[in-house]
């Protein structure tokens, strides 16, 4: 019974952590904010959680694993290149709303503490994302009725609208980040683009 009720109150903990990063941002959230809420000692806390960082390094990594499981399943049912990438979208869409914790992946970027060790999991995680989704469209052939450079601009502006800014740089227009994102989802295994 007390191995169920660890799991139970560490899964809450998870929860309440995600809701408070995705309203005040991980940098306006602490350990006793999550245990306030959580109506909970901060020793408590502590007892499940080494850190704030060792909370959210989780938080994102289990989302990122539920979240290409959907995917995969998702696509899986799509027939025509074009149902793959809008499949993709919408489910995007669907875990942001249910996974308000995503939002840690757009939220800190490069106008964040560069020595917080968060940014280097977020990083990771983007990284892992994109190659993710990269190998649910490489090799789908968009020249069927809609050109594949269009179908490139549609995902890319999509996906920097729902998890943007996915790049580290700040100052870049929405134009140059939807290309950006076009660009590392259509590249093949070598890197290159495709053409």
């Amino acid at each position: 019974m007390k191995r169920k009720t660890h799991s139970t109150t560490h899964h809450r903990i998870l929860v309440v952590t995600g809701k408070l990063f995705s309203e005040r941002g991980y940098f306006g959230v602490s350990m006793q904010d999550i245990a306030t809420e959580l109506g909970i000692t901060k020793a408590a806390l502590y007892y499940h959680f080494t850190s704030k960082d060792a909370l959210a390094e989780l938080l994102l990594r289990n989302s990122l694993n539920e979240l290409k499981i959907e995917l995969k399943n998702a696509v899986s049912s799509s027939t025509l290149p074009s149902d793959v990438v809008f499949t993709i979208v919408k489910t995007l869409l669907d875990f942001k709303i249910r996974h308000p914790e995503i939002s840690l992946l757009s939220s800190l970027g490069a106008g964040n503490d560069e020595r917080s060790p968060i940014l280097e999991t977020v990083i990771e995680v983007r990284q892992e994302l994109f190659k993710f989704i990269r190998t649910l469209v490489v090799g789908l052939d968009f020249s069927r009725r809609i050109t594949y450079r269009a179908i490139a601009t549609v995902v890319g502006s999509m996906i920097s609208l729902t998890l943007s800014p996915f790049l580290m740089e700040t100052k870049q227009s929405s134009k140059q980040t939807a290309k950006n994102i076009s660009q590392l989802l259509l590249s093949g295994a070598d890197g290159k683009s495709a053409q």
